[in-house]
Parts: C-alpha cells; structure tokens; sequence
C-alpha cells in the first residue's frame, strides 16, 4: 500500500470541514478520496501541535501535499479542486 499523497486536517465541529467534506464525496465524487489521509485534531492533539509548527496553517479544514508542502486551508469547490489536480494529477 502507498502513502496518501494529500493529508486532509479538520476539526469535529467545524462547518467548513464538513463543507469540505461534502466538495469531496459529492462534487469530487470521492474521485481523490483514496490519495487523501483525514486527520481529526481531537484525535490527536500533539501530532496537530506539531503538524501546525511544521507548515504554520492558522484554520482548518487544511490540506498539505506531502511531497511539496504546498497547502490549502479552504472549503470551496474551486480552489480544493484545483489543488487536488496539482497534488495527486
């Protein structure tokens, strides 16, 4: 099995996760859903301490190419679209 390409953060009350969440399986169709790692932040609080250290995103939903460390902290279709395309193809 590869490493998901893309590492999706979110929170479990977070409007615009869940908005996020919904561009992904129904706008998307879950299309990237297989390249895309979800990390709760209540799931663990020291890996998102260090994750916000490490790539200084201040909101969430946040999505981080593992390869580049390119980021994306939005909930439009638009624009996670655009950075789904660049990151996994």
């Amino acid at each position: 099995m590869t490493d998901k390409k893309v590492l999706m953060i979110t929170k479990r009350v977070c409007p615009y996760c869940e908005r996020a969440k919904v561009v992904l399986n129904e706008a998307l169709g879950g299309k990237y859903n297989d390249q895309i790692e979800l990390f709760v932040r209540e799931d663990d609080e020291d890996r998102f301490s260090r994750l916000r250290e490490k790539y200084h995103f201040l909101t969430v939903p946040t999505f981080i190419d593992k390869e580049t460390g390119a980021m994306l902290s939005d909930s439009q279709e638009a624009t996670i679209t655009r950075f789904l395309k660049e990151a996994i193809g």
